[in-house]
């Protein structure tokens, strides 16, 4: 399977789906016909587990602290928007992001227990 196709972009999109609601998130990989994404949040917490700190928001209309979730989550295409202008990460964050996929990537799947 064709990890991404040649028209593809990286990218910021709302997720709209029954987990996520509006939520921003950043599209890293197209896997089929789903995108792999981290979830951005202004909360340092989410589902118990800790948020990592972004340096600057990255919505240029919000000045608000801003945070990653470490954990990528997977979603059909059609269950995003739009591409959302103008945003974008700082050198600093780029950096951050990069580990957590890395880290997202290195994880292998689990097996049934049953």
């Amino acid at each position: 399977m064709k990890k991404n196709s040649s028209n593809f972009r990286k990218g910021f999109r709302k997720l709209d789906n029954k987990e996520v609601q509006g939520h921003p998130t950043y599209i890293y990989a197209k896997v089929g016909n789903e995108y792999k994404y981290l979830g951005l949040t202004h909360s340092n917490i989410t589902n118990n587990v800790k948020n990592i700190k972004l340096e600057k928001n990255p919505n240029p209309k919000d000045s608000r602290t801003s945070y990653v979730r470490p954990n990528a989550g997977k979603a059909n295409r059609s269950e995003f928007g739009k591409q959302l202008n103008g945003w974008h990460f700082s050198e600093q964050d780029k950096k951050k992001v990069n580990k957590i996929i890395e880290k997202n990537e290195k994880k292998k799947p689990r097996k049934n227990s049953w």
